[in-house]
């Protein structure tokens, strides 16, 4: 059976969207400026109960900032919800999950999964021989050493994107999250949307305000089969089109993204 989440950032907006989801993902993948505050966790934690859903949290690259907040924020989730889950995007975050009480489940982020999301693979797929066609397709998350090492700590789950040449996995890989419509293709510190509203700040990281919430861009090129959507420090595209082997792929879960997720 397929399970049924729903990413979403504002809570306020969950009724407008259907009900079937019976677990949240909640927090920040990309930036840790955008990590919810005190506030925000309580609401998040009120809100799973409430609905008998479970929660995910979600955790982004970090710097040693980011890091503290995100301890305090682990500490606050530990022991309150039963099978609350953590997705980690920076080694050093499972490190210091090894360190502390968290005694739930972790799941590899899409950041670390390793899979070849770049649109203009497209362009070149019919050009290649099946066995390079099928790389591309392929997750280096599922090969036999990385697998191995993951269980290793404690990692039981990845999750992955909708790759627009298809998703190719082993017999016998870890269950796996997809997200959908839309897919992460790169993201960085760097963000263009701060420099837009910063211009005097230009190539530089300055203070944030979060503007990425009010604002997108849709890029366009000859070279790109499709737009990518860029989202604060953050790139995205499109795609609607679920695997129809999800459970020959072993993806046991679905993340419904109603909103480019920032």
């Amino acid at each position: 059976m397929i399970e049924k989440a729903l990413f979403i950032r504002d809570l306020k907006k969950f009724d407008r969207i259907g009900d079937g989801y019976s677990r949240l993902y909640f927090g920040n993948e990309f930036c840790e400026r955008l990590l919810p505050s005190q506030a925000l966790l309580e609401e998040a934690v009120s809100f799973v109960k409430e609905r008998k859903m479970s929660l995910t949290f979600i955790t982004p690259f970090v710097t040693d900032k980011g890091m503290k907040k995100l301890k305090e924020t682990i500490e606050f989730l530990t022991g309150r919800i039963k099978e609350t889950e953590i997705v980690v995007n920076d080694w050093g975050v499972l490190a210091m999950l090894e360190k502390t009480a968290w005694t739930g489940a972790i799941s590899m982020g899409r950041l670390m999964t390793k899979q070849k999301r770049g649109p203009r693979i497209m362009n070149i797929l019919k050009h290649l021989p099946d066995k390079a066609a099928e790389h591309f397709r392929q997750c280096s998350a599922d090969s036999v050493i990385f697998k191995e090492f993951l269980v290793s700590r404690g990692i039981r789950r990845l999750e992955l994107d909708n790759l627009l040449q298809g998703i190719s996995r082993p017999a016998d890989c870890l269950p796996a999250s997809l997200y959908y419509p839309y897919a992460y293709v790169s993201t960085t510190r760097f963000c263009l949307i701060s420099q837009y509203y910063n211009r005097a700040a230009a190539r530089s990281i300055p203070d944030c305000k979060q503007e990425c919430s009010e604002s997108m861009f849709e890029l366009k090129t000859k070279g790109m089969p499709v737009p990518l959507l860029l989202k604060g420090n953050t790139q995205f595209f499109r795609n609607e089109f679920l695997p129809e082997n999800l459970k020959e792929l072993n993806i046991d879960r679905l993340v419904f993204q109603p909103e480019v997720p920032l």
